[in-house]
């Protein structure tokens, strides 16, 4: 967007010290967005671009500015110093995606602080499942909180891999006040070197603690069997069918600090046993969101390239070397897993088309098996580019829900999919991520994810963890099943919880 009113809008940078991102966000008093990037021992080096860079934005600035859709209402907190661009604050009955378009036009256009670093400050946060609804899907809203959140974020704090992190804060010579105010807060972020002694405290959750299923396993293999008769019938080719998983309220330890976040405790264990390219931990009002997503959806370079990188296909590696080059084998080989990635991709594919210039949507490679330290999965990579002044929120809503957790053809597997499930899914199947303000984008999908929701004395009223798989006609009812219990290990694992249906 140009400039309006001369609010000459500019990122001003600090380089910092080391910064230890833990430590940072123990720290945090207010709500907060953590775009957690890390890689384990082991992974490939083209998987390197997926975790270059890791984003900590307070959402306490002059200019925050928040945006979240609920009860199919768009309610935007605007302070007096962005209503030049945002407009006053107001509740409006209009569709999320909708809503997201004009404020990404009214955004003030920043250019990247730092080479290769996507993110210019913007819009950050999540857009849950049920925002399909405006593309197809079914019409629901979540429970508990809102369908989606995003603020735009005047502050950040942004790490490389290489360990080189910046401060970043939004200055506007119109807007003296906040930018003195932005300008102190870059000259005042440093970071403990470790996270201090008893400040998170322990998670509560004592060892073997049962994760309760939404529906039985018997349940759920009968569902298996309805999508393979969908299937059969040519009502679709794959349906991801998922279900969610509700960890107990109650009875949990006290922390040693009574003022910290005991999901973010929780998180920062996630985080020391699973390294993965997209995970991330929000802290917007009652809700706390720990993901732990190795996945991406979209990403859209300011340039208007746009890359997509479904996942479908994933064996847990063997410490010895002889199985563990059968189990890769087997996977590269498997004609179900091929079959799952490469109608994604197709599916992908259609999405994209109805962007993107004609003729630019390409796959880069197909069906390609990624070694890390303990899984082996089956990546895809899809190209696009964009016209130039596309919306980005038009691509993301052209390709969204993310189609590695809806099925193929799209309408009619989440028809399916949302009919047998009974219920939404919200933040889980959605996204998180990014919009700059230089027009890039990078988004994850929320899989690996513990959603919690707190009430007002900040004491959680509800905690799930969303797992499932793609169906196809040779599927097993029976390994669905199974699959979907492994899938919740990665993160209940690391609490010493356990799935039960």
């Amino acid at each position: 967007m140009d400039d309006p009113g001369g609010l000459t809008p500019r990122i001003a940078s600090r380089r910092l010290d080391a910064v230890d991102l833990e430590a940072l966000a123990v720290g945090q008093d207010g709500e907060f967005v953590w775009l957690d990037s890390a890689l384990p021992a082991g992974a490939p080096p083209r998987a390197r671009d997926r975790a270059r860079w890791s984003v900590l934005a307070p959402c306490d600035g002059p200019f925050a500015t928040r945006f979240r859709h609920e009860a199919r209402r768009a309610v935007l907190d605007v302070p007096t110093a962005a209503a030049t661009w945002f407009g006053p604050s107001r509740s409006e009955d209009r569709p999320a995606f909708a809503v997201l378009r004009d404020l990404l036009c009214r955004t003030p256009t920043l250019e990247e602080p730092l080479p290769g670093l996507g993110f210019a400050l913007g819009w950050v946060g999540f857009l849950g499942y049920e925002l399909g609804r405006e593309s197809g899907g079914a019409d629901r809203t979540a429970r508990r909180h809102a369908d989606a959140e995003l603020w735009f974020v005047d502050r950040a704090v942004v790490v490389r891999d290489d360990g080189a992190a910046w401060a970043l804060a939004l200055v506007s010579d119109a807007e003296p006040a906040a930018t003195s105010a932005n300008q102190a807060w870059l000259e005042s972020v440093t970071g403990p070197p470790t996270v201090p002694s008893g400040t998170v405290g322990t998670t509560s959750l004592p060892t073997g603690v049962a994760a309760t299923g939404r529906v039985t396993r018997a349940a759920h293999e009968r569902s298996v069997d309805a999508c393979r008769a969908e299937i059969r019938e040519g009502n679709a080719f794959q349906v991801c069918l998922t279900t969610v998983f509700t960890l107990p309220v109650a009875g949990r330890e006290a922390l040693v600090d009574s003022d910290a976040d005991p999901q973010l405790a929780e998180y920062l264990r996630m985080r020391a046993v699973d390294p993965v390219p997209f995970a991330a931990y929000l802290r917007l009002g009652p809700l706390r969101v720990a993901s732990r997503s190795p996945e991406r959806f979209l990403r859209i370079g300011a340039d208007g390239t746009v890359l997509a990188e479904p996942i479908k296909g994933t064996r847990r590696r063997s410490p010895d070397p002889v199985a563990d080059r059968t189990v890769r084998a087997e996977l590269a080989a498997s004609v179900k897993d091929r079959a799952e990635n490469v109608m994604i991709v197709d599916l992908m594919r259609n999405d994209l088309l109805r962007t993107a210039v004609p003729g630019s949507v390409h796959v880069d490679r197909l069906c390609d098996v990624e070694t890390y330290a303990s899984v082996h999965q089956m990546v895809s990579t899809i190209g696009a580019r964009v016209p130039e002044g596309t919306s980005r929120a038009e691509v993301v809503r052209a390709a969204f829900p993310p189609g590695s957790m809806t099925g193929a053809p799209k309408t009619s597997a989440m028809a399916i999919a949302d009919r047998l499930e009974d219920a939404p899914r919200g933040v889980y199947s959605g996204v998180i991520g990014y919009f700059s303000a230089s027009g890039a984008v990078d988004l994850s999908v929320v899989i690996r994810t513990l959603v919690t929701v707190v009430g007002p004395a900040g004491s959680a009223v509800s905690r799930t963890l969303g797992a499932g798989g793609a169906v196809t006609w040779s599927s097993v009812a029976a390994d669905e099943a199974t699959e979907v219990e492994t899938k919740t290990r990665s993160v209940l694992g690391s609490l010493g919880a356990v799935a039960r249906w």
